[in-house]
């Protein structure tokens, strides 16, 4: 208390401030839509579109870095190729994935049938071949379209890709680290 006898207010204090929730909302949905933005950005400012090499798993005999060294036109019209092969791998694939499940089916069958298991085995070998001969059929297409130059760096690659499956370095010595 004060000398004249009247009461000093206590101090009174600034209300506590909560953590401001909408603004931290706001500028997380401006950090995304910015995000999008610019990858959208980025996809059309990039010369040379990533083109998605569809039924190449199909066709193991082109490695893939065959046409990383490609350039644009000429990739473009080399993958032709498995563009068009696209809906048979597509087929081939989807009927795979049934024959797995005709498999599953008679392995769960009651009583269990032999008979059935085996017929599923060799419908999945007989569609796996069908579709390992149209991958060979891809690639003896896109090798006749190839020039002799194409030619020798195709085989460079398919050399590169038998070598390191190998194990082998770039100066052919077995890299003893992969046996362990």
């Amino acid at each position: 208390m004060s000398d004249t006898g009247t009461a000093v207010p206590p101090p009174v204090s600034a209300p506590a401030r909560s953590f401001p929730w909408l603004k931290a909302a706001l500028i997380a949905s401006l950090a995304v839509n910015l995000l999008f933005i610019g990858a959208g950005v980025a996809r059309f400012l990039v010369k040379e579109p990533s083109d998605r090499i569809s039924g190449l798993s199909q066709v193991q005999l082109i490695p893939r870095k065959f046409f990383g060294e490609l350039e644009g036109a000429r990739k473009a019209e080399l993958l032709g190729v498995f563009r068009d092969m696209r809906p048979a791998f597509r087929e081939g694939r989807r009927a795979a994935r049934e024959d797995i499940a005709l498999l599953a089916a008679a392995l769960e069958a009651e009583p269990y049938d032999a008979a059935r298991v085996r017929a599923a085995v060799e419908g999945f070998t007989t569609r796996s071949e069908r579709l390992v001969a149209s991958g060979g059929e891809a690639a003896l297409t896109l090798i006749a379209k190839l020039t002799a130059d194409e030619r020798k760096l195709l085989a460079k690659h398919i050399r590169q890709r038998a070598e390191r499956g190998r194990g082998e370095g770039r100066d052919g010595k077995r890299d003893d680290k992969r046996d362990n």
